[in-house]
């Protein structure tokens, strides 16, 4: 494993971690996508498996999150969209990659971003897309809608006077995002989920929407799906995956939590995603 950083936009570096195959190239690459507010830890020992089995593997922290340059917690998804096409011209420049054989593998708010890149970057020939919001607005309830609303209001009174943004409380925690007790501690004991987010997201997330540019995939689709998620609802899942217009599975992984990777049955789901994968990416 090493570290890594590009530069992506308003020239603000986007750092990561590599991992660097060590059998003989030509070798297919995937880049992992992190949730919101979330880091590129989200993905438990995934990374290292997939580079043991051959793939160069690139793991981001999105700008504002980890290691990354930013404003903490701002996030939308052009600004995704923008860090996800800068690293695949950073792994494409990577000694050994096959530039035809490249994959986003997204989850949560990160998967939207990889769907909406493959919708507009043709280097990526398939994706893996896991507990996905297809429009964040539609999760939401009235009420808290509204709050959200009058919070973007007097955000936007606030930075005219104090040109600083109002941070408000993540309401997703690790209670929410794993049906394994063990798993949450274990990520709890990390920390890479942020607890709150400036109010300056309120208006992008609720323009984000996967669903569109489900519309214009054509590369081959992996929706991955927790049975147990508590954070995404099933519905929205299955709404992106019903849209996707090219070659697709969906695939639910029983027991499992928002965070499949590193919940129950996480070993089991990385089988499943990676004789996919292989099947796309080595035939």
């Amino acid at each position: 494993m090493r570290t890594i950083a590009f530069e992506s936009g308003d020239h603000e570096t986007v750092r990561g971690v590599a991992f660097d195959p060590t059998t003989p190239p030509p070798h297919p690459a995937i880049i992992f996508a992190h949730g919101l507010l979330s880091t590129h830890q989200e993905f438990g020992d995934y990374p290292e498996k997939f580079c043991a089995r051959g793939y160069q593997v690139l793991a981001i922290d999105f700008r504002g999150h980890g290691a990354s340059d930013g404003m903490r917690g701002l996030i939308s998804e052009a600004r995704m969209v923008e860090d996800l096409q800068r690293a695949l011209d950073f792994v494409s420049a990577q000694p050994g990659v096959d530039r035809q054989r490249l994959a986003l593998f997204g989850h949560s708010l990160g998967g939207g971003a990889v769907i909406c890149t493959a919708a507009r970057d043709a280097r990526v020939r398939a994706l893996v897309a896991g507990a996905t919001v297809g429009r964040l607005r539609d999760e939401i309830g009235t009420s808290e809608m509204l709050l959200y609303r009058v919070i973007d209001r007097l955000n936007r009174l606030q930075k005219i006077v104090t040109k600083k943004p109002i941070y408000v409380p993540y309401r997703v925690s690790y209670e929410h995002i794993f049906a394994d007790p063990e798993s949450r501690k274990a990520a709890a004991a990390k920390g890479f989920l942020q607890k709150t987010l400036p109010a300056d997201n309120i208006s992008h997330l609720l323009a984000q929407d996967a669903i569109a540019c489900a519309k214009q995939v054509r590369v081959p689709a992996l929706i991955v799906q927790g049975e147990k998620d508590a954070v995404v609802q099933p519905a929205s899942v299955r709404a992106v995956y019903d849209t996707l217009a090219g070659e697709k599975e969906l695939y639910v992984v029983i027991g499992s939590g928002h965070s499949f990777a590193t919940d129950w049955k996480g070993a089991e789901a990385f089988d499943h995603i990676a004789a996919w994968l292989d099947a796309h990416l080595k035939s």
